[in-house]
């Protein structure tokens, strides 16, 4: 488990994966900027399972330390392991914590699962132009905008950019520490 002040990642089970779980992939707010939605139950299941058995994505509950709900999740993966990067992707399915501070600090817990548990040298992930709110939670947990794709994303009807943004772990990049 890692800690935030208000946040603890723990891995996610088969039991995470409940009906409420589930309708965070259908609220349109939620999935506007995810490539997956629509989930069923047992495909969700498969998924989690499936990462454990090939470690190829860690699956992480992002947890209200206050209450012990389940608010989000955060995943590490997919990890290159000759490279030792990986994305870092959140998503915080629970509407009610939105705008405050919640998913960058579990950002944050996961930049520090990321390089301390699995010894990682480098983070990304890839941004809708769009989607200010993680931008702005991402860059506040200490990721940075590396470059841009235009026009990479199509949300709706919309053509929008890709911002490539990073975190470095400062045991292999002192200077960025």
């Amino acid at each position: 488990m890692t800690d935030g002040s208000r946040v603890t990642l723990r891995p996610m089970t088969e039991d995470d994966v409940t009906d409420r779980y589930i309708a965070w992939f259908r609220d349109p707010q939620v999935v506007e900027f995810l490539d997956s939605s629509h989930f069923e139950k047992q495909d969700t299941i498969e998924y989690l399972r499936l990462g454990y058995a090939t470690r190829s994505y860690f699956m992480y509950a992002i947890v209200d330390r206050a209450t012990g709900v389940h608010i989000g999740n955060l995943k590490i993966g997919p990890i290159n392991w000759k490279h030792r990067f990986s994305d870092l992707i959140t998503v915080l399915g629970d509407r009610a914590y939105w705008g405050k501070g919640f998913a960058t600090e579990a950002i944050r817990a996961g930049i520090a699962l990321a390089f301390e548990e699995y010894d990682l040298r480098k983070l990304s992930a890839g941004i809708s132009s769009d989607n200010i709110g993680s931008l702005k939670a991402y860059t506040r947990a200490g990721f940075e905008v590396e470059g841009m794709l235009k026009g990479q994303f199509l949300i709706g009807d919309t053509v929008q950019d890709r911002i490539e943004i990073g975190c470095f772990n400062p045991k292999y990049f002192p200077a960025a520490g």
